[in-house]
């Protein structure tokens, strides 16, 4: 580093930019946005786009019908009885035997038929349709999706133990196709990124400005101050 005259208009300059920028951040942070700050409703409006560009439950449904008659029978280890008794009524209510004891659920049912109940109930839960899963089964939304969710786990490592390859991929197609984006964005609104283009395309560029805005601060502070990066000879 050396140390040289410097510039004052560049030094002010940088002090400048790095006032708005403090200035900028500080107004982000505060509760302005209906009650959120900005960092909040960014997040929010992303999570929306996030979830808005993760719905393939249909296409999990209507790949259900091809399972259909197809048997099944496997094990769930549970966490605790809650759980265990969670998984059982699921199972049990959509068409399936299933028993929960000595910390197992024992499952046995139709592939097709139960796959189409759970892309059925990760639509509702998709769909912030809390009230309906909730009345349907008598347990928190988002505590039956769970329970399919546990249910198709160890349905898809029984299968892949059996060898049986395709069981097991459509097992894990309904896990993360629809249950895990049902469960992670449940209560969260869906947006398709067309319907937010104008503010998305606002926050990214924002975002990139703002970054270099704080660069260039404080790069011309540096300046200012006759500070630059040199080779050593």
């Amino acid at each position: 580093m050396t140390a040289q005259a410097g510039d004052r208009r560049y030094l002010m300059a940088g002090i400048a930019l790095l006032a708005l920028f403090g200035v900028v951040l500080l107004v982000f942070f505060l509760p302005l946005f209906n009650g959120r700050t900005g960092m909040e409703a960014a997040d929010d409006l992303f999570n929306s786009l996030s979830k808005g560009s993760s719905y393939y439950i249909p296409q999990v449904a209507d790949n259900a019908h091809k399972y259909e008659g197809t048997a099944v029978a496997f094990k769930v280890k549970a966490e605790d009885a809650e759980l265990g008794q969670a998984v059982a009524k699921v199972f049990s209510l959509n068409g399936a035997k299933a028993e929960y004891a000595d910390a197992k659920v024992t499952i046995e049912g139709d592939m097709g038929v139960l796959a189409a109940a759970a892309a059925a109930d990760a639509e509702m839960l998709y769909k912030n349709d809390m009230a309906t899963l909730e009345s349907k089964y008598g347990m928190d939304a988002r505590m039956a999706v769970y329970a399919w969710y546990q249910g198709f786990s160890a349905l898809q490592k029984s299968a892949q133990h059996d060898g049986d390859m395709t069981t097991a991929s459509f097992a894990k197609k309904v896990m993360t196709k629809a249950l895990e984006p049902a469960y992670n964005f449940a209560g969260i609104p869906a947006y398709k990124f067309s319907e937010k283009l104008a503010l998305a395309t606002f926050l990214l560029a924002f975002y990139v400005i703002y970054t270099m805005w704080y660069g260039f601060g404080v790069m011309y502070i540096f300046e200012g101050l006759g500070i630059s990066a040199s080779k050593g000879h």
